[in-house]
């Protein structure tokens, strides 16, 4: 009762404030940066917003690549991959930092204990890039939904539009939005250990940022270069589904868990995102604990 009375605090610290809405709304635009619509003729691809300001009503009306249901999935594919660690560090930065730079972490950690402190200052920063994350997706679909014509509005073939809405819509939408709550999440651990032992906001952001960066580059052209090889030595199924549980954006497949089969790559994620946060946890409960000043 203790940890989640403590727990209730920091997610209203983490909530509350300018930079939770922030997140929200910068989730929400640069999901409009996710692909619409690629031109065979020209071979340009048009994304969400490009789209709705590029072609005529009768034309989007015509080809169900434009339906709100599609577009709304291909939201966390566009610039939030590259932008998703800054965003989801605003919520817990703004209190964290001030929290640490005025000194009250000091006198928070002398009355609710080290270890209550860590974990609930974790699972407070945890939520609350998630919940930024979901949120803003949310906002995103239902301005898609006014904005685009749904599914339904598409002459599809009953037997494809159930192979691609096996058990409706609604919980097609609600697996997105589970998905962006994970990877918004998930997002959140590099930043958080970063604070254990950086003050500075705009480092704290910033850093895991470039790191992202880093890692999804090689991870992609690593990628690239087991395709150029496909012709040559075959395809490795195994090697590929254990390589794309490295990759940043791996954490939105385990919410396949709860809606398919255990797959390879699901299950491969499953073990590298745990790892992954357990050992990013432990480095800020060992830093935290080696600091000689509670963490001011």
């Amino acid at each position: 009762m203790k940890f989640l009375h403590t727990l209730r605090q920091d997610l209203n610290k983490t909530i509350i404030n300018a930079g939770f809405i922030g997140a929200t709304l910068m989730t929400c635009i640069l999901a409009f940066t996710g692909s619409a619509y690629r031109d065979e003729s020209n071979d340009k691809s048009y994304s969400i917003l490009e789209a709705f300001f590029s072609f005529d009503r009768k034309f989007i009306e015509s080809r169900e690549d434009f339906s709100s249901f599609r577009l709304f999935g291909n939201g966390l594919d566009g610039y939030i991959t590259m932008f998703i660690p800054i965003i989801v560090a605003f919520p817990f930065m703004v209190s964290f930092c001030a929290e640490r730079n005025n000194g009250l972490m000091r006198f928070t950690i002398s009355r609710t204990g080290k270890m209550r402190y860590y974990l609930s200052k974790f699972t407070a920063s945890f939520l609350g890039g998630g919940l930024a994350v979901m949120l803003g997706m949310a906002i995103f679909g239902i301005i898609l939904r006014f904005s685009f014509p749904p599914i339904s509005r598409y002459n599809i073939d009953p037997e494809m539009l159930k192979w691609m809405l096996p058990n409706g819509e609604f919980q097609a939408v609600v697996r997105v939005l589970m998905s962006a709550f994970i990877y918004g999440a998930f997002s959140t651990l590099p930043a958080f250990f970063l604070s254990s032992f950086c003050k500075n906001p705009y480092i704290i952001t910033c850093l895991p940022f470039l790191l992202i960066y880093v890692w999804q580059t090689a991870i992609s052209k690593i990628q690239a270069k087991m395709f150029e090889n496909i012709m040559r030595d075959g395809f490795d199924q195994k090697l590929m589904d254990k390589l794309s549980a490295f990759n940043p954006i791996s954490p939105r497949y385990i919410i396949s868990v709860f809606f398919d089969d255990m797959t390879p790559t699901v299950k491969y994620s499953l073990i590298f995102n745990g790892i992954y946060l357990a050992v990013l946890l432990a480095g800020f409960i060992l830093i935290m604990n080696l600091r000689t000043d509670k963490g001011n």
